[in-house]
């Protein structure tokens, strides 16, 4: 059949078409274009290679055997995707999973929102995958709730199978009324919400730069600065040329090392609200580029011919070059330190819940420590930076002056300013934020969840705990249930601590797949359910966020036209990559002659 034998050829290369997000079209495809698109490219380029492949696509080839026609690649696409959704949707099974969803804008300003299913696999491996992208008219709760349920019912799954929510917070995601979250509650009330710990650590920093003074003139200095050095493409030619003579200077006498990944070329980043670690990056890239900016802003100053841009400049030349700044930048680099490594932690696809909460309140015992012994530490940092680039120090037992309102005695020191109404009011605000945004770490679902914690020898199990857990899930233990799990509950925890297998184990993830390994699942097989539940609730939407970043290497300016389903499928074969190679060409050929209609040549 030389269709069968056309397409067995062809799809490696349309798997790495849609492995790597690449259209398969070209703008001219005709036969004396010298560039027809990337299929018939790769499809021409073959057949000159592949004498059983140049016999169905030649010139006496049938039509319906060259696999050009727009229709026949998106089915061909099609099956693909199918296939990815089917292996995830056998590993789901009858299992339960968690919901995470977000939405966001395409390229042609269409609402896209894009569905990830978390789940725990048959090796208690816990895995996050994207299961579709669906085009939404509105963004109230109500047309999103039918959306998912227009998809669930695609995909044959039901919503009594949801043990989780995982939203960023937005008013029509997680309203207690109203919100998605509550429209899914109302039909399956074990679906528990969890506010994106990621979004939440950002809020938290933000809440603070909108709170103190100090630090909000300080991003906004920060943000004038990007627009006068960033506002034109030569001054950022300027930027690149000053640092990369900096950087030559620095190696040259032996000042920074060589290697990989060392001294790449640098550019500042604008902070924003919702990008997580954004304000952190920015941060770290005004110190390493700061003898940079500096001469950026000295030539404006000099040379620009816009009297605004010379103004902006001599006024960011005064403050960068004051020790408030310097104050300010190491202040919040070092926090901003501290949160980001919190930040990356909670992005992990496999984060469990459990050490979550431990990882958050480490970092508010990081930042507490801060508080109380970190003063001379970030002093110290900033009189060093003041050394190297000779800006002045202020001597901290001098009575402080109000920059504002220099007549007017303040009754106080430069010490008791920067350390008393800064260092200590930014930190004390913080600690405050962080214990109330993240106040769901205190219900009692999540405190139960923590008598799982495998650390330390199992020293934080508690058989009333995890009772009390099972007792939210009454569609998954029912009476009889809960009487066996509190016997299975003290078998278990005896068993794995005299197992020297489960010794070194530091989270759950690692316990669920020892469990698996083990085959104790077997023997606690409501344990196992229990654990099960508690791995399933989310921790950050980040893996949905990764899917909006792939839109938009799919779906580009010169592919704005390409159709709804067509980027549903063609993401979920980009982004589910693993997926993708477990995926053979003989299942996508059979399901392509299945599907209604198809016709072709023996």
């Amino acid at each position: 059949m030389s269709l069968e034998v056309g397409l067995n050829t062809v799809n490696p290369k349309i798997r790495i078409l849609l492995k790597q997000g690449l259209p398969f079209r070209g703008h001219d495809e005709s036969d004396e274009s010298h560039n027809k698109g990337n299929f018939r490219e790769f499809r021409d380029y073959t057949s000159e290679q592949n004498l059983a492949l140049r016999k169905v696509t030649g010139k006496n080839a049938s039509a319906n055997s060259l696999l050009v026609a727009p229709e026949i690649q998106r089915d061909i696409v099609k099956c693909f995707a199918k296939e990815v959704l089917h292996s995830i949707l056998e590993e789901i099974g009858h299992d339960v999973f968690c919901l995470l969803v977000d939405e966001s804008r395409d390229i042609s300003c269409k609402e896209q929102m894009a569905v990830v299913l978390r789940y725990v696999d048959k090796c208690g491996i816990v895995k996050e995958r994207f299961v579709g992208l669906v085009h939404v008219r509105e963004t109230t709760s109500t047309y999103l709730k039918s959306s998912i349920d227009a998809l669930f019912a695609e995909l044959k799954l039901s919503l009594k199978q949801v043990r989780g929510q995982g939203y960023d917070g937005a008013s029509n995601m997680r309203g207690e009324f109203n919100g998605l979250q509550s429209l899914i509650m109302r039909e399956s009330p074990t679906t528990y919400y969890v506010h994106c710990f990621a979004h939440q650590l950002q809020l938290v920093l933000v809440a603070v730069v909108r709170k103190h003074k100090g630090i909000s003139d300080f991003f906004t200095r920060i943000s004038d600065l990007l627009t006068v050095v960033g506002g034109s493409s030569k001054r950022r030619d300027l930027i690149r040329d000053i640092n990369h003579e900096h950087v030559s200077k620095a190696l040259g006498c032996g000042q920074l090392e060589t290697g990989i990944g060392l001294n790449q070329e640098q550019c500042l980043q604008r902070p924003g609200d919702t990008r997580w670690s954004s304000h952190y990056k920015t941060l770290k890239s005004l110190v390493d580029m700061f003898p940079t900016i500096v001469k950026v802003l000295e030539i404006v100053e000099k040379d620009d011919k816009d009297w605004k841009h010379r103004d902006q400049a001599s006024n960011l030349l005064e403050y960068f070059q004051s020790f408030d700044f310097v104050f300010y930048l190491h202040l919040m680099l070092t926090i901003l330190t501290i949160t980001n490594t919190l930040s990356l932690a909670l992005q992990r696809k496999d984060q469990d819940i459990v050490n979550a909460i431990k990882c958050v309140r480490s970092t508010r015992c990081h930042l507490d420590e801060l508080r109380r012994n970190g003063w001379e530490k970030v002093l110290d940092d900033a009189f060093d930076f003041c050394d190297k680039h000779d800006i002045i120090k202020l001597e901290m037992e001098d009575a402080y002056i109000d920059p504002k309102k220099r007549r007017k005695k303040s009754g106080i020191t430069n010490k008791h300013h920067y350390e008393v109404d800064c260092f200590n009011d930014v930190l004390d605000w913080i600690l405050q934020e962080l214990d109330s945004r993240f106040n769901e770490t205190s219900s009692q679902m999540l405190v139960c969840s923590a008598a799982f914690n495998p650390r330390d020898s199992f020293y934080d199990f508690n058989v009333e705990n995890l009772i009390s857990l099972a007792k939210l899930y009454p569609n998954d233990f029912n009476f009889g249930d809960l009487r066996d799990l509190s016997h299975q509950l003290c078998l278990y925890i005896v068993d794995v601590r005299e197992d020297e297998r489960f010794s070194n184990i530091q989270t759950i993830v690692e316990l669920s797949q020892k469990m698996v390994e083990t085959r104790k699942y077997l023997c606690y097989h409501l344990v196992y359910r229990l654990l099960k539940l508690v791995l399933v609730l989310p921790v950050a939407t980040a893996t949905v966020e990764r899917c909006f970043s792939a839109m938009k290497i799919v779906k580009t300016y010169l592919r704005n036209r390409i159709s709804d389903e067509y980027l549903s499928h063609s993401l979920i074969c980009y982004v589910e990559k693993e997926e993708m190679t477990k995926v053979t060409n003989e299942v996508v050929v059979r399901r392509f002659m299945k599907m209604s209609g198809r016709r072709y040549n023996d």
